[in-house]
């Protein structure tokens, strides 16, 4: 499921790459969305962090798996590429959150500061936009959905989650969402009542 801006996201997301070999073009239609959110709305994004590591093709993450089993220099810890990470619906992931899965989309991306800000202060940017670090240890590793599916976060308009795609997490995060929306909505109407009833009742004086 994609949305209609998903191009105009991923084209924004370029120019973010530390690097610039960094295969954006790959991540999932609601990472992209909440990480585009993210770095339209937050200077301290756009000025400190960097997409150190996005999407890789089944060769890329074969390429640095069998490297890395080598023991070449240079060569970081890499996921086996035939590895099953989960089953979710009718989809099996395998290899890394960051390896292209069976639905053409990478799961992950990894975030730098380069060492010119702090990771706590970025978090709490990045959970405000339904980005999630999913890996213990990993500061960098970030997320917007999981085996379970969707993290709690935003969505575009025309990209809605259907009841299949909610997580308990997510449900309770809405229902509560609904909840706030009910008693704001309760608590304004009972003022307008009640202001409603002090004008009638100061034209009647009149």
């Amino acid at each position: 499921m994609t949305y209609s801006r998903y191009q105009v996201d991923r084209d924004y997301l370029e120019r973010f790459r530390s690097d610039g070999d960094e295969n954006v073009q790959l991540v999932e239609p609601l990472l992209a969305f909440r990480l585009a959110r993210a770095y339209r709305r937050s200077r301290r994004l756009r000025e400190h962090v960097r997409i150190e590591s996005a999407g890789r093709t089944l060769d890329e993450q074969t390429y640095l798996y069998v490297n890395y089993k080598a023991g070449k220099p240079g060569f970081n810890l890499a996921a086996n590429p035939a590895r099953i990470i989960g089953r979710h619906g009718a989809t099996t992931f395998v290899g890394s959150w960051h390896m292209e899965q069976p639905d053409g989309y990478t799961y992950a991306v990894d975030l730098t500061h380069h060492g010119r800000q702090d990771w706590d202060q970025i978090h709490e940017v990045l959970r405000a936009f339904g980005l999630h670090t999913t890996v213990r240890g990993e500061p960098w590793h970030h997320q917007a959905s999981t085996i379970r599916g969707p993290l709690p976060g935003p969505f575009p308009d025309d990209m809605q989650p259907t009841e299949d795609d909610l997580t308990p997490e997510l449900e309770e995060k809405l229902e509560g969402l609904a909840t706030w929306f009910y008693n704001g909505v309760t608590l304004i109407t009972n003022k307008l009542d009640e202001l409603g009833k002090e004008i009638a009742e100061l034209k009647e004086g009149k």
